[in-house]
């Protein structure tokens, strides 16, 4: 499931940081990526349902030597 929101027009995965951030009243919930796409939304750059599948993962961080 994506969730998306009504005033940006962009669909996330679920854990998503900035689609978490998303007012409830603001949420909108879509089965697959092509309803969402079909509904006018595009996918957020973040988390890039369109691209990854599976839960949103941050990005490792280089070790830093010292």
């Amino acid at each position: 499931m994506l969730n998306a929101c009504r005033t940006t027009k962009i669909y996330c995965r679920e854990n998503c940081p900035p689609g978490r951030r998303t007012k409830p009243e603001n949420r909108v919930h879509f089965e697959s990526e092509g309803a969402a796409q079909a509904a006018g939304y595009r996918a957020c750059k973040v988390c890039l349902p369109n691209v990854f599948t599976g839960p949103w993962q941050p990005k490792q961080r280089a070790a830093i030597s010292a």
